[in-house]
């Protein structure tokens, strides 16, 4: 066996050219999960905080994720990959010269990014479809036709005060203020607003469902053992058998 030959192989990292500070640290390279594996973040030597990278559309994307935080840093790589992908795949954000984006403008794009979620199973075709009819029947009626940097405290408490006057419940007010964050955090990752505005406060009302005692419980679970197999014509109340 040539030794000195094996010696050689042994000591070629010692005439390796150093490696560049900008690139990923292999340790902390991290893909991120139910994400496409082009989708990653990383450290580098050049810099303390997360980068997030992203191949889409045969090019490389890569962005400081300003954090040093891990889990604030998966965090802002999903959302830097929904703003990056609408972007490229056709739901980007039009550029007028006659006018600054609208809500309108927004909306769609917002819509495409949740669909995307459903395809990747974090959320319910149900949801989506609330989702959707809340931007198409009260967030467009109400914003569609504002520029997005004007939509702000006021219009937003207007909006509650609308919803208020049709009798809807606290939590369903609620929800229709998380729907018109998800549009103003989008464009405000775009650039398109400096910041979120604030939005007012509404107190949900906590109306929760009764429960079984240990008893109705026990009843229950004999009912449906007796019953299994059984054909239910459309719904049954299973309390009503017991």
């Amino acid at each position: 066996m040539n030794l000195g030959m094996w010696s050689a192989a042994a000591n070629d990292s010692n005439y390796l050219p150093p490696r560049h500070r900008t690139l990923p640290i292999p340790a902390t390279i991290t893909p991120i999960a139910n994400y496409p594996t082009k989708l990653r973040i990383f450290k580098t030597e050049a810099s303390r905080y997360w980068q997030v990278r992203c191949y889409l559309k045969g090019k490389t994307y890569t962005q400081s994720l300003k954090t040093t935080n891990k889990q604030s840093a998966i965090s802002q790589a999903k959302q830097f990959f929904h703003i990056k992908t609408a972007e490229l795949y056709g739901e980007h954000i039009p550029q007028r010269e006659d006018r600054a984006p609208t809500f309108g403008d927004v909306a769609p794009a917002v819509l495409a990014q949740e669909q995307a979620r459903v395809r990747r199973g974090e959320l319910s075709s149900a949801g989506f479809a609330i989702f959707r009819s809340r931007v198409h029947k009260t967030l467009l009626p109400a914003f569609g036709t504002l520029a997005i940097d004007r939509v702000g405290y006021q219009q937003v408490t207007d909006l509650v005060q609308q919803l208020s006057s049709r009798n809807l419940s606290t939590t369903t007010i609620q929800q229709h203020l998380v729907a018109t964050r998800k549009v103003l955090h989008y464009a405000h990752g775009l650039g398109l607003i400096k910041s979120l505005p604030k939005f007012p406060s509404v107190k949900v009302t906590s109306k929760p469902r009764g429960s079984f005692s240990v008893a109705e419980y026990r009843d229950l679970v004999r009912v449906a053992r007796q019953r299994r197999g059984e054909r239910v014509p459309m719904v049954v109340t299973v309390l009503n058998c017991i």
